[in-house]
Protein backbone atom coordinates (compact mmCIF):
# COMPACT_ATOMS: atom_id res chain seq x y z
CA UNK A 1 0.00 0.00 0.00
CA UNK A 2 2.98 2.39 1.34
CA UNK A 3 4.48 1.87 -2.30
CA UNK A 4 1.41 2.26 -4.43
CA UNK A 5 0.80 5.51 -2.52
CA UNK A 6 4.41 6.58 -3.33
CA UNK A 7 4.11 5.59 -6.90
CA UNK A 8 0.66 7.49 -7.13
CA UNK A 9 1.86 10.38 -5.12
CA UNK A 10 5.52 10.45 -7.27
CA UNK A 11 3.55 10.34 -10.85
CA UNK A 12 0.98 13.39 -9.94
CA UNK A 13 4.03 15.03 -8.37
CA UNK A 14 6.11 14.61 -11.59
CA UNK A 15 3.01 15.79 -13.50
CA UNK A 16 2.43 18.88 -11.83
CA UNK A 17 6.12 19.85 -12.08
CA UNK A 18 5.89 19.00 -16.06
CA UNK A 19 3.29 21.39 -16.38
CA UNK A 20 4.96 24.25 -14.81
CA UNK A 21 8.13 23.75 -16.83
CA UNK A 22 5.65 23.65 -19.75
CA UNK A 23 3.78 27.23 -18.46
CA UNK A 24 7.08 28.44 -18.19
CA UNK A 25 8.03 28.29 -21.33
CA UNK A 26 5.20 29.51 -22.56
CA UNK A 27 5.79 32.44 -20.41
CA UNK A 28 9.08 32.94 -22.03
CA UNK A 29 7.96 32.54 -25.54
CA UNK A 30 5.03 34.77 -25.55
CA UNK A 31 5.36 37.59 -22.93
CA UNK A 32 9.09 37.92 -22.37
CA UNK A 33 10.11 37.66 -26.17
CA UNK A 34 11.19 40.85 -26.57
CA UNK A 35 13.46 41.81 -23.28
CA UNK A 36 16.89 42.80 -23.37
CA UNK A 37 18.03 40.46 -21.19
CA UNK A 38 20.83 38.24 -22.72
CA UNK A 39 20.18 35.18 -20.21
CA UNK A 40 16.31 35.38 -20.83
CA UNK A 41 17.25 35.21 -24.54
CA UNK A 42 19.44 32.72 -24.42
CA UNK A 43 16.60 30.49 -21.92
CA UNK A 44 14.08 31.24 -24.95
CA UNK A 45 16.64 30.24 -27.65
CA UNK A 46 16.68 26.81 -25.83
CA UNK A 47 13.14 26.25 -24.80
CA UNK A 48 12.90 27.26 -28.82
CA UNK A 49 15.09 25.19 -30.16
CA UNK A 50 13.58 22.57 -27.86
CA UNK A 51 10.29 22.48 -28.86
CA UNK A 52 11.73 22.26 -32.79
CA UNK A 53 13.97 19.35 -32.11
CA UNK A 54 10.57 17.86 -29.88
CA UNK A 55 7.94 18.86 -33.12
CA UNK A 56 10.55 17.11 -35.92
CA UNK A 57 10.83 13.88 -33.91
CA UNK A 58 8.32 10.99 -33.90
CA UNK A 59 6.87 10.20 -30.59
CA UNK A 60 4.91 7.61 -28.68
CA UNK A 61 2.58 7.96 -25.18
CA UNK A 62 2.90 5.66 -23.02
CA UNK A 63 0.58 3.60 -23.84
CA UNK A 64 1.63 3.23 -27.63
CA UNK A 65 5.44 2.59 -25.97
CA UNK A 66 3.71 -0.83 -24.12
CA UNK A 67 1.94 -1.72 -26.88
CA UNK A 68 5.31 -1.54 -29.25
CA UNK A 69 6.87 -3.43 -26.33
CA UNK A 70 4.29 -6.09 -26.42
CA UNK A 71 3.64 -5.45 -22.44
CA UNK A 72 0.76 -5.04 -20.37
CA UNK A 73 -0.94 -1.59 -20.48
CA UNK A 74 -3.05 -2.18 -17.47
CA UNK A 75 -0.29 0.78 -16.08
CA UNK A 76 1.24 2.23 -18.67
CA UNK A 77 2.87 4.69 -16.94
CA UNK A 78 4.77 2.34 -14.33
CA UNK A 79 5.50 -0.07 -16.71
CA UNK A 80 7.42 2.82 -19.04
CA UNK A 81 8.81 4.59 -15.61
CA UNK A 82 10.39 1.26 -14.63
CA UNK A 83 12.29 1.49 -17.94
CA UNK A 84 13.06 5.11 -17.56
CA UNK A 85 14.54 4.15 -13.79
CA UNK A 86 16.78 1.96 -15.72
CA UNK A 87 18.32 4.08 -18.08
CA UNK A 88 16.84 2.45 -20.83
CA UNK A 89 14.99 5.00 -22.46
CA UNK A 90 14.67 8.69 -23.56
CA UNK A 91 11.68 10.53 -22.22
CA UNK A 92 10.23 13.82 -22.60
CA UNK A 93 6.83 16.13 -21.29
CA UNK A 94 4.82 17.49 -24.33
CA UNK A 95 1.90 19.38 -23.71
CA UNK A 96 1.91 17.25 -20.29
CA UNK A 97 1.86 14.38 -21.01
CA UNK A 98 5.30 11.82 -21.05
CA UNK A 99 6.23 10.97 -24.32
CA UNK A 100 9.29 8.48 -25.99
CA UNK A 101 11.07 8.89 -29.41
CA UNK A 102 9.96 6.35 -32.11
CA UNK A 103 13.16 5.84 -33.47
CA UNK A 104 13.88 4.18 -30.14
CA UNK A 105 12.03 1.15 -30.67
CA UNK A 106 12.63 -2.31 -32.74
CA UNK A 107 9.25 -2.73 -33.26
CA UNK A 108 9.85 -6.52 -34.80
CA UNK A 109 11.53 -7.51 -31.98
CA UNK A 110 9.52 -5.65 -29.47
CA UNK A 111 12.09 -4.03 -27.25
CA UNK A 112 14.47 -0.77 -26.78
CA UNK A 113 17.62 -0.29 -29.24
CA UNK A 114 19.80 -2.12 -26.62
CA UNK A 115 22.09 0.84 -27.41
CA UNK A 116 20.16 3.38 -26.37
CA UNK A 117 20.91 2.60 -23.01
CA UNK A 118 24.36 2.47 -24.02
CA UNK A 119 24.06 5.89 -25.03
CA UNK A 120 22.59 6.96 -22.26
CA UNK A 121 25.18 5.27 -20.03
CA UNK A 122 27.73 7.29 -21.44
CA UNK A 123 26.20 10.48 -22.17
CA UNK A 124 28.22 13.58 -19.84
CA UNK A 125 26.45 14.90 -17.06
CA UNK A 126 26.82 18.09 -18.95
CA UNK A 127 24.74 16.88 -21.45
CA UNK A 128 20.94 16.84 -21.81
CA UNK A 129 18.58 14.57 -22.88
CA UNK A 130 17.56 17.41 -25.58
CA UNK A 131 21.51 17.81 -26.61
CA UNK A 132 21.34 13.94 -26.87
CA UNK A 133 18.17 13.20 -28.78
CA UNK A 134 19.29 16.55 -31.27
CA UNK A 135 22.58 14.26 -31.52
CA UNK A 136 20.85 11.36 -32.70
CA UNK A 137 18.46 13.39 -34.71
CA UNK A 138 21.21 15.41 -37.12
CA UNK A 139 22.46 14.21 -40.08
CA UNK A 140 26.34 13.04 -39.05
CA UNK A 141 28.51 12.13 -41.84
CA UNK A 142 29.71 8.50 -40.35
CA UNK A 143 26.58 7.34 -41.99
CA UNK A 144 25.27 9.42 -44.70
CA UNK A 145 21.78 9.80 -42.01
CA UNK A 146 20.99 10.45 -38.46
CA UNK A 147 22.43 8.27 -36.37
CA UNK A 148 19.00 7.44 -34.60
CA UNK A 149 18.03 6.07 -38.03
CA UNK A 150 21.12 3.15 -37.70
CA UNK A 151 20.26 2.04 -34.47
CA UNK A 152 19.32 -1.12 -35.43
CA UNK A 153 21.84 -1.76 -38.15
CA UNK A 154 25.34 -0.26 -36.98
CA UNK A 155 24.67 -0.02 -33.19
CA UNK A 156 28.52 0.11 -32.42
CA UNK A 157 29.21 2.43 -35.11
CA UNK A 158 26.59 4.38 -33.90
CA UNK A 159 28.10 3.94 -30.05
CA UNK A 160 31.10 4.31 -31.37
CA UNK A 161 30.40 7.78 -33.12
CA UNK A 162 28.72 9.28 -29.80
CA UNK A 163 31.92 8.39 -27.80
CA UNK A 164 33.79 10.39 -30.48
CA UNK A 165 31.58 13.23 -29.91
CA UNK A 166 32.21 13.32 -26.42
CA UNK A 167 35.61 13.63 -25.94
CA UNK A 168 36.54 16.92 -25.03
CA UNK A 169 38.68 18.79 -27.13
CA UNK A 170 42.52 18.79 -26.83
CA UNK A 171 44.43 21.46 -27.65
CA UNK A 172 47.95 21.59 -27.22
Amino acid sequence: MKAAFAEVFSDRFSGEIDKVVDAYRVMLRESLAKGDDTELQAALNRARLQEKILAGTSMVDQAQACELLGLSAANPSATMKRKEEKREILRFTVDGRAVYPLFQFDVEGRRIYPAMAKLIALTPRTWSGFRLLHWLTRPHLDFGAAPAERLGVEADAVIAAFEREIVPAEHG
